[in-house]
């Protein structure tokens, strides 16, 4: 299947993600739950190698956006801030961006750097903010099944959920149309403080794609929908973490379970029988270390 090409299509070529510092001294690292191997060249990426490469040092990954009279900035969540060398083409639309570039020959990095300079080799991409959903899931009839699901990760310390995925979009769409038709569709994250069958420790969450005025009642309405499209989006887990600590003495998860809906078919569909519940562990070791220590 042809996919329309789209954030996910650019990181192919930024594999490595990481810059240099001359001390190790409190190393963090961005750690990412994995559906297959897709995330490791998608969505992870660690802050505190060298990789021993000549040239400049590059840099890239997911990161807050600061905007002010005196320009953007990026906080990765290891705590550094990058500010730009050169005048962006585009203004923020979002309050994570993914970017990509490199450090200039001059910086010195170290473990106590807060704030470094970086030439960016393109504009930052920035994310689609999704809606945290403190509901029950809705019916299977109502929602549309994922062409597939690339992984996820928490940002920071629970602040983020960003996840990656592909959809269907209608076919004909051209990046001159693409955001128009995304928009056709949210895909929002559901979390249930009262939900039952949850392990101890255990923060479920269901990720559903809905669709936004499209007629689904149609027979064969989803046979319009066959170009394939890969997105990352966003939300912010304060509401989410609340209630989850409110219903666990105050404690965080040791775990987080992240279902959602697969589509068998190669065009968009609502169809309960065409939709198959999957599922993505991230484990104790893979999320934020918030113990006072």
């Amino acid at each position: 299947m042809q996919y329309f090409p789209h954030l996910c299509i650019l990181h192919k070529k930024f594999i490595k993600f990481n810059y240099k510092i001359k001390s190790k001294k409190n190393m963090k690292k961005f750690k990412f739950g994995v559906l297959a191997m897709a995330l490791v060249s998608m969505l992870g990426f660690t802050s505190c190698l060298d990789s021993g490469d000549p040239g400049p040092q590059q840099v890239g990954g997911y990161m807050e956006v600061s905007s002010s009279f005196y320009g953007t900035t990026f906080l990765s969540d290891y705590g550094v801030t990058f500010v730009p060398t050169q005048m962006l083409t585009s203004s923020p639309t979002s309050s994570v961006a993914y970017i990509y570039g490199t450090l200039p020959e001059d910086e010195v990095v170290t473990a106590e750097t807060k704030s470094v300079n970086i030439n960016l080799a393109q504009d930052p991409i920035y994310l689609r903010e999704m809606s945290p959903v403190l509901t029950s899931v809705p019916e299977k009839s109502q929602t549309v099944g994922l062409y597939e699901m690339r992984g996820c990760a928490i940002w920071g310390e629970y602040k983020y959920f960003i996840y990656s995925f592909a959809y269907l979009l209608k076919k004909g769409t051209t990046t001159e149309t693409v955001n128009t038709a995304r928009d056709e569709f949210r895909i929002n994250v559901y979390y249930d403080s009262n939900e039952t069958g949850v392990a101890k420790g255990t923060l479920k969450l269901h990720i559903r794609c809905e669709a936004n005025g499209i007629d689904t009642s149609k027979e064969n309405w989803g046979q319009e929908y066959t170009a394939g499209y890969l997105e990352d989006v966003f939300v912010r887990m304060d509401p989410i973490i609340s209630q989850y600590k409110a219903n666990n003495n105050g404690e965080y998860p040791k775990r987080i379970e992240v279902e959602y809906e697969k589509s068998s078919l190669v065009y968009a569909t609502s169809d309960p029988n065409a939709k198959l519940s999957q599922t993505i562990s991230i484990e104790n070791s893979y999320l934020p270390n918030m113990s006072k220590e």
